[in-house]
């Protein structure tokens, strides 16, 4: 019997029990949602989950090593006989300064044995990790020093054997890895589609040059691409796909990335001169190729928790010092119209998983009992006088700092939709799918560069442009943006 997964928690289903009403089987409902899953495809989980729990082993690994080699170096430093004064700071901050070491190690990519398959793809970042976490640890040691514990002393010569014997230590335990890896059968799957006069040279021309680990296998290349898509889905699971030069239709693009984002695969693309010329610096290399990667970074990035730790305080802390306010705005409500002081409503956000967004009630009670859910309009007369002037500086979306602090949503990110609206939307445009791979945000590029009352097409590309480029420094402009919208009261309806 075929089993499915289902987008919205990633399990294995079986037709009865979507039939029967699973869970998540009216989230979205289209057939994109289930996806039929293969013995090939089996074969290929089952090898992902050999690779994490080898990648764990070896992040274990690395905690024994971040304690052991600043002792060894302390041991070298005083030939056995190591000064109290030197030690303390050592072995008071050692949990700090083992999850710093452990945070660089990810940040570098140390852990990332998809797109690193030799020696070499590791050598500079474990250059860059040591350097770094001996760095932050020297900073954060100096300072305990100055403030707290002057007593103690610091040895600029025990860091540096520090960074030299950490820098070996991720060198040698890369190496061994890869050779464990390779011993045991572990290959990175990658397919290749595109045209006739390009297809084969870049199958031959990867072969030639890719790591042992790269299995390399290819399309019919003569057959035309809603045909080797097809391939491709019959081959089983993949974990990479590159795309020769050739045009893409927009229905071809878009059953790529449905394919990838389903399959945790990576999708690239090989330019040709002439596209060169608009590719963004994100460049890959695979056999010594310049790739175009066409999925967002963010999915798999360090900063993924960075966010979220950022989204937690600061949601909080808003929480509690805006509530005098939101107490006097909830009073303001109750006293203009009868209802509610918060209106509750259902939205989809991460995944497909539904949860309820919160607001302070702007229009009227029942406002959609004889329309029916619809979008509000410009000038929508079931929007009260106070709503008005609370939509105009954004003061309405105040409650939703708690379902950012539940992690129902992000400070920033695409703006959560009705479920009511979705299914149209993705029929219209398959892409909007896309939109759930990162959480829902209070604010965005659409809110700061659009209008409240913008088309969704116009907002899908500011949502579709945010989720290829999230980092800090994106989320921070946004942030600061949206202050100065909410001061000017920019877009407002």
């Amino acid at each position: 019997m075929n089993s499915f997964r289902c987008l919205g928690c990633q399990r294995i289903i079986s037709p009865e029990q979507d039939s029967a009403g699973h869970p998540h089987s009216t989230v979205l409902p289209s057939p994109r949602i289930l996806v039929r899953v293969s013995g090939d495809a089996k074969i290929v989980a089952r090898r992902r989950h050999r690779l994490a729990f080898w990648i764990a082993g070896l992040a274990l690994l690395d905690a024994v090593a971040f304690a052991c080699v600043p002792a060894a170096a302390l041991i070298v430093r005083f030939g056995g006989k190591v000064p109290i004064e030197h030690a303390v700071p050592y072995m008071w901050f050692m949990p700090v300064l083992g999850l710093w070491r452990f945070f660089t190690a990810v940040l570098c990519d140390l852990y990332n044995f998809r797109n690193r398959l030799t020696l070499a793809d590791f050598i500079f970042n474990a250059a860059g990790a040591a350097l770094l976490s001996i760095a932050g640890g020297y900073f954060f040691l100096a300072s305990v020093q100055l403030y707290y514990l002057p007593e103690t002393q610091l040895s600029r010569f025990t860091s540096a054997l520090d960074a030299l014997g950490l820098f070996a230590w991720f060198v040698v335990s890369r190496w061994a890895m890869l050779k464990v890896l390779r011993a045991r059968g572990y290959r990175v799957h990658l397919f290749v589609l595109g045209a006739n006069d390009a297809h084969g040279a870049l199958t031959a021309e990867i072969r030639a040059h890719a790591p042992a680990m790269l299995q390399v296998s290819e399309s019919d290349a003569s057959l035309p691409m809603n045909d080797q898509i097809a391939q491709l889905q019959a081959s089983g699971l993949v974990d990479q796909i590159v795309v020769a030069d050739v045009e893409l239709a927009q229905q071809e693009l878009n059953a790529l990335l449905r394919n990838c984002e389903r399959n945790g695969a990576d999708l690239y693309l090989l330019p040709g001169v002439n596209m060169s010329i608009i590719a963004s610096t994100r460049v890959s290399s695979i056999a010594g190729l310049p790739l175009v990667p066409l999925q967002p970074t963010f999915l798999a990035s360090v900063y993924r928790p960075i966010k979220r730790a950022i989204d937690i305080v600061v949601a909080a802390t808003l929480l509690l010092t805006c509530a005098p306010f939101a107490l006097i705005i909830a009073l303001l409500v109750r006293m203009e119209s009868p209802g509610p002081v918060i209106f509750s409503q259902e939205r989809v956000g991460l995944h497909g998983r539904r949860f309820r967004v919160h607001k302070f009630r702007t229009m009227i009670v029942n406002a959609e009992a004889e329309s029916g859910p619809v979008l509000s309009p410009s000038g929508d007369p079931r929007i009260t006088r106070l709503g008005r002037i609370m939509r105009k500086y954004r003061i309405d979306e105040w409650p939703q700092f708690w379902n950012v602090l539940m992690g129902d949503m992000s400070l920033v990110g695409p703006r959560p939709e009705r479920p009511e609206f979705i299914e149209k939307f993705i029929a219209e445009n398959p892409l909007y799918e896309r939109r759930f791979l990162v959480q829902p945000g209070l604010t965005g590029l659409a809110q700061i560069h659009g209008r409240y009352d913008s088309d969704y097409l116009h907002k899908l590309r500011y949502d579709l442009i945010y989720i290829n480029s999230i980092s800090p420094i994106a989320d921070a402009r946004i942030l600061l943006a949206t202050i100065r919208t909410v001061l000017t009261a920019h877009g407002a309806q």
